[in-house]
């Protein structure tokens, strides 16, 4: 059978469809079963390819019933929906094969750290929640969480009108994007990062001198501190710098125009009232705010878009670099030599990562990782994803900007530590070739499910 008779034997006979439907879905499986040791990237490209085998064999039924090949039409009908029913069971299969399943990958048996260089520890992490209240007072939290606070101490009301007002970002963004990006990248209190081919700046959390990224830019009450109580709340900020939220849109958001006010549409979740605000600021620009809180008065909402505002209200008034480097907050910039400090989170194999440094022109951060004795990269599909960052500069070479955010290494199990090295990689904006700016080793373990 040549080539060009496959189409033709694809719709005139019954078994070829449904095969190709069955091995698609037996690879997915396959893969999807013994991820992580296969790359991310192959299990989802094969759900796709399942997907159109799928739609394959529904255009082979419905040919069979319009050519009245009735038994054989009815029948692929049938296979589409049986394809349905493996899906659902091979993607419970892999859902409970991630917490029932071997749990080891063996990728560190082998691996002994060398003796003859320098190797650093990684540090436990000064977790969210380890201050006092009295320590947490006195650790000069940023201006935002002190509104957000106080906005809390406050009782809630019924109405959950917002006002959309952001005039100080639109304006800088539509007539000093240059400013407003360095802005943003110079100031700790933001990340600036890719996901998904778009561009986001996340609120950072603070926390004594330190100033902390978690996973995705949600903030609680446990991000405060050890007393009781704990306020109950949990706030996301995100600036959309190609235009679009970080979350995907759902019905259930709230969609205004800059300036627009109307109320936001709430559900309940975590026993609270939660609602997720997107404004649409146009020039490839959106506002996020996510609140979940006690009252149906959007009190975190407003006070964010609030000290939005006022934060970049000088900016939109004087927008340039000499106002940007006046107004950051206290201990933006320091003075010294590079560093990369790695620091272990909650589990082994979960990292928090302080970069301090300086490319001496505007672009784009990330971490490389590599087993030291065989040069293994390390979870290379992820890392660059969860490491990126738009970091600031300065032509002073001895002035230093922060990255910090937190990532896991899936290779290795608990118990087994190895030496990896972790590499801080610059990407010009300008389109420059990439450089390395710091390297270090550390020993580490993987992170075992």
């Amino acid at each position: 059978m040549g080539f060009e008779a496959l189409p033709s034997t694809y719709f005139n006979s019954w078994w070829l469809a449904p095969l190709v439907a069955l091995a698609a879905l037996l690879a997915f499986a396959v893969a999807g079963l013994t991820y992580p040791l296969a790359p991310e990237i192959i299990p989802e490209l094969l759900f796709f390819l399942f997907c159109a085998t799928v739609l394959g064999l529904v255009t082979v039924a419905i040919v069979n019933l319009v050519r009245k090949r009735w038994w054989q039409g009815l029948a692929h009908l049938g296979l589409v929906l049986l394809a349905g029913g493996g899906f659902i069971l091979v993607a419970m299969a892999m859902f409970f094969a991630a917490f029932l399943g071997p749990s080891e990958d063996h990728f560190a048996d082998d691996l002994v750290i060398p003796d003859d260089i320098d190797i650093a520890d990684t540090k436990s992490a000064d977790r969210f929640g380890a201050l006092s209240e009295e320590d947490y007072a006195a650790s000069n939290p940023d201006a935002l969480q002190s509104s957000l606070m106080d906005a809390l101490r406050q009782p809630g009301g019924s109405d959950p009108t917002v006002c959309a007002t952001v005039d100080a970002l639109v304006a800088l963004h539509g007539q000093q994007p240059a400013v407003l990006a360095r802005y943003l990248a110079c100031n700790p209190a933001w990340r600036v990062f890719t996901e998904d081919g778009n561009r986001y700046a996340t609120r950072r959390w603070k926390l004594g001198d330190q100033w902390r990224y978690t996973l995705h830019g949600y903030y609680t009450g446990f991000n405060l501190g050890l007393w009781h109580p704990r306020p109950k709340f949990q706030f996301r900020l995100t600036l959309g710098l190609s235009g679009e939220p970080w979350y995907s849109r759902r019905s259930g958001d709230t969609e205004m125009k800059p300036g627009q006010t109307g109320p936001l549409s709430l559900s309940i979740d975590n026993q609270m009232h939660e609602s997720r605000l997107v404004i649409d600021a146009g020039r490839h620009l959106a506002v996020e705010v996510f609140e979940q809180s006690e009252a149906k008065e959007r009190r975190l909402t407003k006070e964010g878009l609030r000290h939005l505002q006022t934060e970049l209200a000088p900016f939109a008034a004087a927008p340039k670099w000499e106002t940007v480097r006046r107004l950051l907050p206290a201990g933006s910039i320091r003075q010294g030599a590079p560093t990369l400090e790695l620091r272990e989170s909650f589990q082994p194999g979960i990292y928090d990562v302080w970069v301090w440094a300086n490319p001496g022109e505007p672009g784009m951060i990330y971490l490389k990782a590599f087993e030291i004795t065989k040069g293994t990269a390390l979870s290379a599909d992820r890392l660059k994803v969860r490491s990126n960052e738009w970091i600031g500069w300065s032509d002073d070479p001895a002035d230093l900007f922060l990255s910090n955010t937190h990532f896991t290494i899936y290779e290795g199990d608990w118990g087994k530590p190895y030496a990896a090295r972790f590499e801080v990689w610059f990407v010009p904006d300008g389109g420059g070739t990439e450089r390395r700016l710091l390297k270090k080793v550390f020993k580490i373990e993987g992170w075992q499910r």
